[in-house]
């Protein structure tokens, strides 16, 4: 199994954490979670790109809540929503996009209703940075790229095209039209 690739992006002068995402590519298919603010609040969820890899069209699911064992919707093609699907990935995969999940969230995020990250939601008060519901530890902010207003980290194996295709079609504020 390949290696984690992780895309955050992050806006000072707006919402903070704009995305966070961690994937994996597994043959042609790439599995993932994301997270980051929605129109209903914090939305996350895992996610599968079936076919992305290949001559086909891709299928883009995602779970229905942060729950890799529970339902799942096809979100593209743009079909009718097949609602309380069952994860199009095997057990052994829900067990590794948990594990990868975990991970991800433990060395880079931080959320703002846990009191152990109370140190994290008072640093980014006194630098007076947005915070809502879910933020970057701030020892790790160092690590984004600040060139422009959107501060960002893409690590060296991603693929930015797997960004782009999601944010054309992922429940987060941070979106490209389609």
């Amino acid at each position: 199994m390949n290696e984690p690739a992780n895309y955050l992006a992050f806006l000072p002068t707006g919402k903070g954490l704009m995305c966070a995402t961690t994937m994996i590519v597994v043959d042609e298919d790439v599995y993932g979670w994301y997270t980051g603010p929605g129109a209903r609040g914090v939305v996350a969820a895992f996610f599968m790109l079936e076919h992305y890899y290949s001559t086909h069209e891709t299928a883009f699911y995602h779970s229905v809540d942060d729950d890799a064992r529970g339902p799942w919707v096809l979100a593209w093609p743009p079909v009718e929503i097949d609602a309380g699907r069952l994860p199009p990935v095997s057990d052994a995969m829900c067990v590794e996009l948990e594990r990868m999940q975990d991970a991800f969230a433990a060395e880079w995020l931080f959320y703002c209703d846990d009191p152990a990250a109370a140190a994290d939601a008072a640093w980014y008060r006194k630098q007076g940075l947005p915070l809502e519901g879910v933020g970057i530890r701030h020892a790790r902010l160092n690590r984004l790229d600040r060139g422009g207003m959107l501060w960002t980290y893409a690590s060296p194996s991603l693929d930015l095209n797997i960004v782009d295709f999601l944010r054309q079609r992922w429940p987060l504020d941070y979106a490209l039209a389609p």
